[in-house]
């Protein structure tokens, strides 16, 4: 691969999750003919979390490995994203707890902290519970269909007016078709027609709702806004999930 190519691929990473890959160089600009492929990088962590769930639940059983697995994952993920989402959900969360926000500095439950753990403690016993009901392939659907979510809102107005990433109709229309294929690979794959759809139809409709908001300026989103929307986003689908696996 020449250096433009693997220049790419680090842009499509590290503005995917928020963190470069330690083998490829940090970008130093986004390149102007950007990919926006973010549903590729969704579907290698689904995959990775995928299999980290099976191998965990094979290593110590049923129940304790998807405990263990849960936890596991949920703190990969947030290693991997930098703990944007955990720190931008909280803050989120605290705008509908006023009262919280004006508590004494020494109560944890009144601090963004508190609000994250709950977050996390969600996260993580949703995945216990895909985990234990052997449905961890349903872990890339999520996954791709998060980072479609991405795809879909990095073309949000920031408060200057500008994308939020900039990049070429051609280009966003590739993340976006790349997306919707491989959505629909899974289904066909897993058979799993109204779960997946469903959620892909929620993804969709949900990035394009916050779009249309900030097409017509009721919303304006930065980088913080962005990790929050796909957090949040992802999350819904993780409980989602666990109805599908469950029912």
């Amino acid at each position: 691969m020449n250096n433009s190519t693997l220049e790419k691929l680090s842009a499509v990473w590290t503005l995917a999750t928020g963190r470069p890959l330690p083998f490829l160089p940090e970008p130093k600009e986004i390149p102007e003919d950007f990919p926006v492929w973010f549903p590729l990088a969704g579907l290698v962590i689904g995959l990775a979390c995928a299999l980290i769930a099976w191998a965990v639940v094979w290593l110590f059983g049923s129940f304790a490995g998807a405990m263990f697995s849960g936890v596991l994952i949920a703190l990969l993920l947030e290693i991997l994203t930098g703990w944007r989402g955990f720190n931008g959900s909280a803050l989120f969360v605290m705008r509908f707890f006023p009262k919280a926000a004006d508590a004494a500095p020494d109560r944890f439950t009144a601090q963004p902290m508190f609000f994250g753990a709950v977050f996390f403690a969600v996260r993580a016993i949703m995945l216990a519970a895909v985990a234990n009901a052997g449905g961890t392939c349903w872990l890339i659907a999520v996954l791709l269909c998060a980072y479609f979510a991405r795809e879909e809102l990095s073309a949000a107005t920031t408060p200057s007016g500008t994308e939020l990433i900039r990049s070429n109709a051609a280009e966003r229309r590739k993340g976006a078709v790349a997306g919707c294929v491989l959505i629909l690979l899974f289904i066909l794959v897993s058979r799993r027609i109204w779960g997946a759809a469903g959620m892909f139809l929620l993804t969709w409709l949900t990035s394009w709702y916050l779009i249309k908001r900030t097409e017509n300026g009721t919303l304006s989103f930065d980088r913080r806004a962005f990790d929050t929307a796909a957090y949040l986003i992802e999350t819904v689908l993780l409980i989602l999930t666990v109805v599908c696996v469950h029912r």
